[in-house]
């Protein structure tokens, strides 16, 4: 797991058929600080994270694949949780 601060969204007009309607947030690692550690990554967001919201995610694809019902999705991250 990761902890990440959301510092954007992502919009694409061609996906995979599973990410229709999905929403992809872009996550910067952070520290226990709220410092950045690491590059943006994109994740799935089904919990409807708020700009800046520090986030918990899991980067088991497979769970991420259980979300959106296709195992065959190329999806990887996914926003878990999120953090007060």
């Amino acid at each position: 797991m990761i902890l990440a601060r959301v510092d954007g969204h992502a919009t694409a007009t061609i996906a995979h058929p599973s990410m229709k309607g999905q929403k992809i947030v872009l996550c910067t690692p952070v520290n226990e600080l709220g410092e950045a550690t690491g590059t943006p990554i994109a994740a799935l967001d089904p919990l409807g994270a708020g700009l800046h919201t520090n986030v918990m995610i899991t980067t088991d694809g497979s769970w991420s694949q259980g979300t959106v019902h296709d195992k065959h999705s190329p999806i990887r991250n996914q926003v878990i949780g999120l953090i007060d």
